[in-house]
């Protein structure tokens, strides 16, 4: 059997030769095809540029081009253009653009959890549509409408912020900060009890005792007035200009904290334990002081009127207050005739 022969084949010599030469015919009339015959292109397809400052890491040709995230075409290059001016050519599906204007803002983003970059468009109002040929101007004034938030630029601005945020001083700042909180801490924590006891043990509502609080608070500037004025009096007080007299008003003030005090203390604490049970005493004779006044408004108004007439009877002359009154004595002739007598007939 021949070399060139299959074992259960009528292959013979010529045979293979013509399949041979027909075998290349065709591979060659494919790539020839192949590469004469131009690709159909979609009606919808149209082509528009963008001139941009710069482009985004990883974006090349084939780039995907995405509106709102969904894919409308790929980038068919990129070519500089001038001194820091780039031009990307766009392959847009124009039925998938929506009515997109030139207004258009580009980011350069990751297209996919692997970090591969894609061009991003994304609408805004006005402009003119977008047609077959368009070029979109995104340098100068529009140059912020394009933003770069590839990996590379996202790990360089992490980088940047290591090396020119956390800096020693930094670390010193934040130190200084935690120590002075930890300070803090017990007044934080003040507060934080305050609370939690005022909640648990409040029985009026938050209105009547913000409001008591507040009427408490209106004696606060009087106080501070006074306050000031006794500060300015000290150093304006020409008593207190003299040295040996200062010294004696210094004293005055060592006398009440080292010698009154104690005494007044002393003297509370003799008084609690001898007249300490008289206390409840005293309270049950208020208690029963109170309860003898059975309506305190009537009893009140009664004692006004009462004082209102005594007053009413006196009337000032030149030695002093005088009663003003009038007796009767028409029924005791014994007293009325006498005093008729010595008040020439008045009564």
């Amino acid at each position: 059997m021949p070399a060139y022969a299959l074992p259960g084949t009528e292959v013979g010599p010529l045979r293979a030769r013509v399949l041979g030469v027909l075998a290349v015919v065709l591979a060659l009339l494919a790539v020839l095809i192949w590469r004469v015959v131009p690709d159909s292109v979609p009606a919808d397809q149209i082509t528009v540029a963008l001139l941009v400052a710069e482009v985004g890491e990883g974006v090349g040709e084939d780039t995907d081009v995405r509106l709102d995230g969904v894919r409308v075409g790929s980038v068919s290059g990129i070519e500089s253009v001038g001194r820091s001016r780039q031009r990307i050519e766009l392959t847009l599906s124009g039925s998938q653009l929506f009515g997109l204007t030139n207004a258009l803002t580009i980011d350069y983003a990751p297209g996919s959890l692997f970090g591969i970059s894609a061009v991003e468009l994304h609408s805004m109002t006005g402009g003119t549509a977008l047609a077959d040929g368009s070029i979109v101007d995104l340098t100068g004034r529009a140059a912020d409408r394009v933003h770069d938030a590839t990996l590379s630029a996202l790990l360089k601005s992490t980088g940047q912020l290591t090396d020119e945020v956390l800096t020693p001083k930094l670390v010193e700042l934040l130190s200084t900060v935690s120590r002075d909180l930890t300070a803090f801490a017990p007044l934080l924590q003040a507060i934080g009890t305050t609370a939690r006891s005022y909640a648990e043990t409040r029985q009026l509502p938050p209105s009547v005792l913000f409001e008591q609080f507040g009427s408490a608070l209106t004696g606060l500037p009087p106080m501070l007035t006074g306050g000031l004025t006794l500060l300015y009096a000290e150093y304006t007080n020409k008593y207190l200009a003299v040295p040996d007299q200062l010294q004696r008003f210094s004293q005055m003030f060592t006398g009440i904290q080292y010698e009154l005090l104690p005494t007044v203390t002393q003297l509370l604490s003799t008084s609690r334990q001898y007249f300490g049970e008289i206390l409840p005493m005293i309270s049950l004779v208020l208690d029963r002081l109170a309860a003898s006044v059975s309506t305190p408004e009537r009893s009140t108004q009664q004692l006004s009127e009462l004082i209102a007439r005594l007053d009413n009877s006196f009337r000032d002359t030149a030695n002093g207050p005088v009663l003003s009154a009038e007796i009767d004595l028409a029924g005791v002739p014994g007293l009325a005739t006498p005093l008729a007598s010595m008040l020439g007939g008045g009564r």
